[in-house]
């Protein structure tokens, strides 16, 4: 049979195109629910911009009712290479004359000197000519090989020679004129002669004689001091000090100022240097190669000691020395406030305990009288002030736009798209009203914004600074009472508006609630629609199965017509 579904194939009737019409018909409701929708949805979109400017409005309003931010300060210094200072909003405005008679200085511990080993440990001059090659030999510093110069005669010197070969070299360069020896007792090298000695020249590539700490001279020239150093690479189990070996193998701890130091064998001599250092001790050791000591500095200037103590059977501070060293105490600061009297400090940073002057912190450079200006930040409150009126003019601007109607070349007004709202209405109203009116709590003369220069306009609702001059006059010469008019806990300007704007924006804020119900309004239509759709394509099947059902009955007696035509020719 044919396919019946095919639009007047029996009938010959465009059933199916009267279906569509009919269906379309019936969606007619719907359409008109989707152009509620859309107005709906675009209210929402509106309002939800003016929450979000409300809540900008809100958030430099609770800026501006903190008091700190009348409390906040500037300070200058008359001379930043003499000092220098800091303030927190607890410090007294005014002028203050610091005259710095004495810098502090730091205090240093100086450890004993000829702490590393000796460049030798026994004799190693004899006549067999052993010993340790240069490149093992405790030098303060790796030697190189190359040439160095006695008597204008170069002599090659190799890093794996020995001490005996470099001073036979010497021999045969100066024609046996130059003698060369090292005693182990005093840890020096001595150079003699029937003449006077030179050594070096410019064009010397080894550092021998330096290491050696050999210079020219007379006759007869010696070490100017022991050759021997510490290699800071080097580690604790190689025990590389003089005449102590470390206790308990090199494991230990020691304690600088209270702060207990763990070391291992493994440790090298500079590592743990560092390590002091890095440490809450307060110091910063480190290794003066050139007089063979550890040397510890505290950190912080002023005359304060360094306490150093090896922990229990431990030995390190005495291996190296730093317990029978000396304390250079530094000096604490001097300076006077004022013209007052003496006072004395430790360090150079001056805080209020030191001064007397809260909040207030110097930072001493250099000898000299210099004067710290502290008052209160005018800038900064200005612009909070004026960040508070210009984002409250722009939501003014968003409601005018947002409510305005419009009227077209011929004459047809066009409502805005929030004019019949009325809780926009109000807001607009409400911020004027929050913003303008007296502050019945404010004890001084500045009772309202008019009062430092602002005023509302005639014609919307709108704040101008119509008197600048006004304003400036109170920063600078009522600051307390322009903290009053916003801040009075009662009634002050930021205090009443941050209540209010919590009442519309905040958890469950007014505005917000009238957003959501825009939202939900919504959403409720798309079920609608989805309800009115499903009775649409009801009907649409019922239509589609009455036509089917008739195109069936069509097709039926056109069979029977067929047969009767056939039967009676």
């Amino acid at each position: 049979m044919a396919d019946l579904s095919v639009s007047g194939l029996a009938s010959g009737f465009d059933w199916k195109s009267i279906v569509d019409q009919l269906t379309e018909l019936d969606r007619a409701p719907q359409k008109r629910l989707r152009s509620e929708q859309s107005t709906l949805n675009r209210r929402k979109d509106a309002i939800s911009s003016l929450v979000a400017e409300l809540e900008s409005l809100k958030s430099k309003v609770t800026e501006l009712s903190k008091t700190t931010v009348f409390s906040k300060r500037t300070s200058k210094s008359s001379d930043e290479e003499t000092g220098t200072l800091t303030t927190t909003d607890k410090t007294p405005t005014g002028t203050y004359k610091f005259q710095f008679t004495q810098l502090a200085t730091n205090s240093v511990h100086t450890g004993a000197t000829d702490v590393g080993k000796d460049l030798y440990s026994s004799n190693v001059t004899d006549s067999s000519g052993g010993g340790p090659v240069l490149s093992s030999a405790n030098f303060s510093s790796p030697i190189t090989g190359g040439t160095f110069t006695v008597n204008g005669k170069q002599v090659s010197v190799l890093t794996t020679d020995t001490l005996q070969e470099v001073f036979a070299k010497i021999s045969t360069a100066t024609s046996s004129a130059v003698a060369a020896s090292y005693d182990t007792a005093s840890d020096k090298i001595t150079f003699t002669s029937g003449s006077s000695i030179t050594l070096g020249s410019a064009g010397d590539t080894s550092n021998f004689l330096q290491l050696a700490r050999l210079s020219s001279g007379g006759t007869s020239v010696e070490s100017s001091r022991e050759i021997g150093r510490i290699d800071p690479s080097s580690t604790l189990a190689s025990d590389p000090f003089k005449g102590t070996t470390l206790a308990n193998g090199g494991t230990g701890s020691f304690k600088v100022n209270g702060v207990e130091i763990s070391y291992t064998p493994t440790e090298t001599v500079g590592t743990l240097l560092q390590k002091i250092t890095d440490s809450t001790a307060g110091v910063d050791a480190s290794y003066d190669s050139l007089n063979d000591q550890i040397i510890l500095t505290n950190k912080q200037a002023g005359n304060i000691g360094i306490a150093l103590e090896d922990v229990g059977t431990n030995n390190f501070l005495a291996a190296a020395k730093l317990t029978t060293g000396t304390l250079a105490a530094g000096d604490s600061i001097k300076f006077k406030i004022n013209g007052g009297s003496e006072l004395t400090g430790i360090g150079n940073t001056l805080t209020e305990i030191q001064t007397g002057i809260s909040g207030l912190t110097a930072n001493a450079k250099a000898l000299g009288i210099v004067s710290f200006t502290i008052g209160k930040d005018t800038a900064e409150i200005k612009a909070q002030i004026t960040g508070v009126v210009d984002q409250y003019n722009k939501i003014q601007s968003l409601i005018d736009t947002q409510t305005a109607s419009s009227t077209d070349a011929n004459g047809k007004v066009t409502a805005g798209l929030l004019a019949t709202d009325r809780n926009v209405a109000e807001l607009s109203h409400s911020l004027r009203t929050k913003a303008v009116t007296d502050v019945t709590g404010a004890t001084g003369l500045l009772k309202r914004l008019e009062s430092i220069g602002y005023k509302a306009g005639g014609f919307d609702n709108k704040l101008s600074l119509s008197n600048p001059a006004s304003l400036d006059d109170a920063l600078a010469n009522n600051p307390t009472q322009i903290q009053d008019l916003f801040t009075n806990t009662t009634d002050g300007i930021a205090t009443r508006l941050n209540s209010y704007l919590e009442s519309i924006v905040g958890v469950n804020g007014s505005l917000v609630t009238h957003r959501d119900n825009y939202a939900t309004q919504s959403v409720g239509i798309d079920r609608q629609i989805v309800e009115m759709e499903k009775l649409v394509l009801i009907t649409r099947q019922r239509l589609t199965n009455s036509f089917l059902a008739m195109e069936q009955a069509q097709a039926k007696t056109n069979q029977q017509m067929q047969y009767l035509q056939q039967r009676f020719k």
